[in-house]
């Protein structure tokens, strides 16, 4: 199977190279495209140095955008199946092997990896999340079960595997502010085969994040209207392949 693992970057200049070498020796045999998202830095550089294809937004659109851009490549160019994971080095590509496995096995049209998930293991130099962003993931963990009456433990993760069923819809449809929870409630009311598995995930390699606990408090805000207005978006069929 085709596969394609795609990774939005924005001013990761100082871990890209390491994200992709990463891959590279998990998934030797997946395209790697870089998602440039109108960084300032030489992040696109050091992402062609490293062997990696890249797609360069003409200035910074936001976390939604750079996704969606690698769904549609994954989509238009016929690739089976693909991956995304963070250009900070939060997401060792070992654990995305797993989340591939499971839809290239079709059991699951997408697969999130969840730090949360009860079999999910930390050991030390992992992730650990601050006040403010657990806060935030409980809420969120707590709204998108209800309003889809799945359970979900880690709402925010960025390291996915999905088909090509589940690109056909990003493609079309992915919001650039809250990506990662829309889209998952979009994914259930469509019908698709959505699970999580437990992963590992580590410290940042560089760059910073730009949550605050303001923004922390606003990106929560914002999030649960955009649940609450999802729920009244209605269903459509497919695209025709």
């Amino acid at each position: 199977m085709r596969t394609l693992v795609f990774i939005p970057a924005w001013n990761e200049e100082a871990s890209i190279a390491e994200v992709i070498g990463d891959v590279r020796t998990y998934l030797p045999e997946a395209d790697i495209l870089v998602v440039d998202d109108g960084s300032v830095d030489a992040t696109a550089a050091r992402a062609r140095e490293a062997g990696a294809l890249v797609a360069s937004l003409p200035f910074n659109q936001g976390l939604g955008a750079a996704l969606q851009t690698g769904y549609l490549y994954a989509l238009r160019n016929a690739y089976d199946a693909c991956a995304h994971l963070d250009a900070d080095g939060q997401h060792p590509a070992e654990e995305v092997v797993r989340l591939l496995a499971e839809v290239t096995a079709d059991r699951a049209d997408l697969v999130i990896g969840s730090r949360y998930h009860s079999g999910a293991v930390a050991e030390s130099g992992d992730y650990r999340a601050s006040f403010s962003r657990r806060i935030g993931i409980s809420v969120f963990r707590f709204f998108l079960t209800l309003a889809t009456r799945q359970r979900f433990t880690d709402t925010t993760s960025g390291m996915r595997a999905a088909n090509r069923r589940v690109m056909d819809l990003f493609s079309r449809h992915y919001s650039p502010d809250f990506a990662e929870i829309e889209s998952l409630q979009l994914a259930v009311r469509q019908g698709l085969r959505v699970e999580e598995l437990p992963v590992r995930m580590l410290e940042r390699a560089g760059g910073t994040s730009f949550l605050t606990p303001v923004r922390s408090a606003f990106f929560i805000f914002k999030g649960l209207v955009v649940l609450l207005v999802g729920q009244f978006r209605p269903r459509e069929a497919e695209a025709k392949q």
